[in-house]
């Protein structure tokens, strides 16, 4: 076996020090210095995302005019076209093979988790690096070296939120709610990731309790006689805003959290007129933000769209601005990733970002809350920044940091 494996490194040692790269690492669209990169966005236009696929679209927007706008040689640097894929399978395939007739060189995927995992084998398939602005799935980065993220992972915001209730509220204790309707693959994972980053850093998890829809009354009874100190719910919307109100009507006055499908304005528009407690939940970006890129691009978004942009938006806009960096100039997959990793400490207008080896990244990610304002007789809720870091920020105050 010895002399076996001795042979091999014999035999594989000339091709990586000649800088050979196998045929189907290399990409298949024009990425030359001076050429108009084609960059293809496969979204849900017309599937059960399509609000989210519409804000998507004009963050994209804006970053392809940006990138073209601010052009060195005055011609345009970048194409972006829209391929919808209806938010199904079919629809998927249809969109991906168009943009391949169309020669598109790189692929944004959005929105859901479900989404972006039908879209990664068309990336490889017609070799296209392919980012990920939204779904924070694990798996997507393991599934194919044409994979990058802007997105942080379920593990990462999983991890956030342990450390923030452990290490800033010094709740000891958690039950966690896993349902609701939909996006039960991202439910599953970010509830099951909470449940271990918690424990890791030594603390408990009282229940664990699964769900159709939203808990009933005798599912919460059952989870408030496990005496957690903090609740978490997996899903969104108007479930989630339902199960906050029940939840404080049965007595519950401890943290009520969630993961990034929170920040949503029917979760936020769901608990009018109520005092809604401590609640918080992970962010991609918070509008409280102060840095000077995320100003400029409110104020450039809002003249152009004449609304306020959101985690969609902000996301996207990065996405393709990092995509386009990476495909400038790459004739292969290991070019694409060395353009890739010279990102670093990067203030985008969603988050400061880092990328790192396999498609992974180390950005910014937010905790926000729930303030309650009056407005009249009434009581309006909105979200609010408790708190931002770095990722890479959080193992500092784990003990055995400083051992």
């Amino acid at each position: 076996m010895k002399h076996i494996l001795k042979l091999s490194a014999l035999f594989f040692l000339p091709l990586l020090f000649s800088g050979c790269v196998a045929p189907e690492l290399y990409l298949s669209g024009n990425t030359g210095k001076d050429a108009v990169i084609k960059v293809a966005a496969i979204l849900p236009m017309s599937g059960s995302n399509r609000i989210f696929a519409e804000q998507m679209a004009e963050g994209l927007q804006m970053a392809a005019q940006d990138l073209n706008r601010n052009s060195v040689t005055g011609r345009k640097n970048v194409q972006l076209k829209i391929f919808d894929s209806k938010g199904t399978a079919d629809g998927t395939a249809a969109a991906a093979a168009e943009a391949a007739r169309w020669k598109a060189a790189g692929l944004v995927a959005g929105y859901s988790t479900q989404e972006v995992s039908r879209i990664i084998p068309y990336a490889v398939k017609f070799r296209m690096p392919v980012v990920i602005p939204l779904a924070t799935s694990a798996a997507h980065s393991a599934a194919s070296p044409f994979v990058y993220r802007n997105s942080y992972t379920d593990f990462q915001q999983a991890n956030m939120l342990a450390g923030f209730l452990m290490y800033w509220r010094q709740v000891k204790n958690i039950g966690i709610f896993i349902g609701g309707k939909g996006e039960d693959e991202y439910q599953a994972a970010v509830g099951r990731e909470v449940a271990v980053c918690f424990r890791d850093i030594g603390g408990a998890v009282t229940m664990t309790s699964p769900v159709v829809d939203r808990p009933d009354k005798n599912e919460i009874v059952e989870m408030l006689k496990s005496d957690p100190e903090a609740i978490m719910l997996t899903f969104g919307g108007k479930a989630a805003a339902q199960t906050i109100r029940e939840l404080r009507n049965a007595g519950f006055t401890g943290i009520i959290f969630g993961a990034d499908n929170w920040d949503d304005e029917e979760l936020i528009s769901g608990l009018d007129d109520f005092i809604v407690g401590d609640c918080l939940y992970t962010a991609f970006f918070c509008d409280d933000e102060s840095v000077r890129e995320y100003r400029e691009f409110k104020t450039a978004f809002r003249k152009r769209f004449y609304h306020n942009p959101g985690a969609c938006e902000t996301q996207s806009y990065d996405a393709l601005k990092f995509l386009v960096f990476g495909l400038r100039g790459a004739s292969h997959l290991p070019d694409f990733d060395r353009n890739w990793r010279k990102i670093r400490q990067y203030q985008g207008v969603s988050a400061r970002y880092t990328m790192l080896p396999k498609g992974e990244v180390d950005r910014t990610i937010y905790i926000n809350s729930i303030g309650v304002r009056r407005s009249g007789n009434k009581l309006k809720p909105y979200a609010r920044l408790s708190r931002k870091m770095q990722y890479s920020k959080l193992r500092e105050y784990r003990p055995e940091f400083y051992q």
